[in-house]
């Protein structure tokens, strides 16, 4: 494998002083800086269309990014006589952004606004967009709302129960009634239905704290592997929630982000409602039940169980950084 890779480097001006695993490929250090050697087929399927979408960025001012390198051949796959096939990409040297820090966080919600921004009005592109499988999102919260319920009856039918178990039926009626709020609530929200209208809008797809790399006071973003057309405020709320699970709810570090994105793309009373509802929806809770059901049920693991008793002693953060929106109909 490593003799290919050599293969694969001799057809780039490059001098490799040192290289790493990392992210399924090679780190490698060059006199030129970081850059990442990729195997063609892992992305085949969304290479182009990627590619596009980042060069409509960098033309458009949005240039930290993992752009691919050409070879000496001004092409971007380098194929060996082999037939194996590489792709070599601009990287970044720096740490991933922290999510304790409102520093970042605030450079994380500016850096968000930035490519929205960019590709609001792209329409189409000439690329064929790779083929979308993801399931419309009312119908995956109807779905996990639909589950919740499903799995709560058939813990309570036994008779015998784990103390996770226990724990799950004690606090589900506190988080299935924000679910089906959300479920109802997404239905009729403006926001999604001028989306879903517009057929989508082109967003990153994957925006969180492993792919943003803290350079010189600055921010790199990569990982553009699920880009495509979607629904940008779910960039923003996947991040705020990952931020506020992991602080707490802290409302301090959620509005950091909030508020540096809403100072580049201003936020309707409709795109917070749509935020709110994200926020709403029981992620976790919905995600350790579903893991334990699909999973043998006699089992559950103490660092689950201990996962259900930090949320459920969170809830009442969650609930008062929420009351922030129910309060006035908007969280800024």
């Amino acid at each position: 494998m490593e003799d290919k890779v050599e293969k694969g480097l001799e057809n780039y001006d490059l001098s490799v002083k040192r290289r790493y695993r990392h992210r399924g490929g090679w780190l490698l250090e060059t006199t030129q800086g970081p850059v990442l050697l990729r195997e063609y087929e892992q992305i085949r399927g969304h290479f182009t269309f990627e590619n596009k979408i980042k060069e409509i960025l960098v033309m458009r001012g949005f240039e930290r990014i993992d752009r691919v390198m050409k070879n000496r051949a001004e092409e971007y796959v380098t194929e060996l006589e082999t037939g194996e096939k590489y792709v070599l990409y601009h990287w970044f040297s720096g740490e991933e952004c922290d999510l304790r820090l409102k520093s970042d966080l605030a450079l994380a919600g500016e850096n968000l606004a930035r490519p929205h921004r960019a590709l609001e009005d792209v329409c189409v592109l000439e690329e064929e967009e790779p083929a979308m499988t993801t399931v419309p999102l009312l119908e995956k919260v109807q779905k996990h709302t639909r589950e919740l319920k499903r799995i709560h009856t058939y813990m309570k039918k036994k008779k015998q129960r784990t103390e996770f178990e226990i724990q799950a039926i004690a606090c589900f009626e506190r988080f299935y009634e924000k679910a089906v709020e959300a479920a109802g609530r997404l239905e009729k929200c403006a926001y999604y239905r001028k989306i879903l209208e517009e057929g989508g809008r082109y967003c990153h797809g994957d925006y969180n704290y492993h792919n943003l790399i803290r350079e010189s006071g600055h921010l790199a973003t990569v990982g553009f592997e699920k880009a495509g057309k979607g629904i940008p405020l779910l960039d923003l709320t996947y991040l705020m929630r990952k931020t506020l699970e992991k602080n707490g709810w802290d409302r301090k570090k959620g509005m950091a982000i909030l508020e540096s994105y809403a100072k580049n793309i201003r936020l309707s009373r409709e795109d917070q409602e749509f935020i709110y509802i994200m926020l709403l929806f029981p992620e976790k809770y919905w995600k350790l039940l579903n893991g334990y059901y699909n999973h043998k049920k006699s089992w559950f693991s103490e660092q689950s169980l201990q996962k259900l008793r930090s949320l459920g002693e969170m809830e009442g953060c969650r609930e008062q950084f929420l009351k922030n929106y129910e309060n006035g109909g908007s969280f800024l």
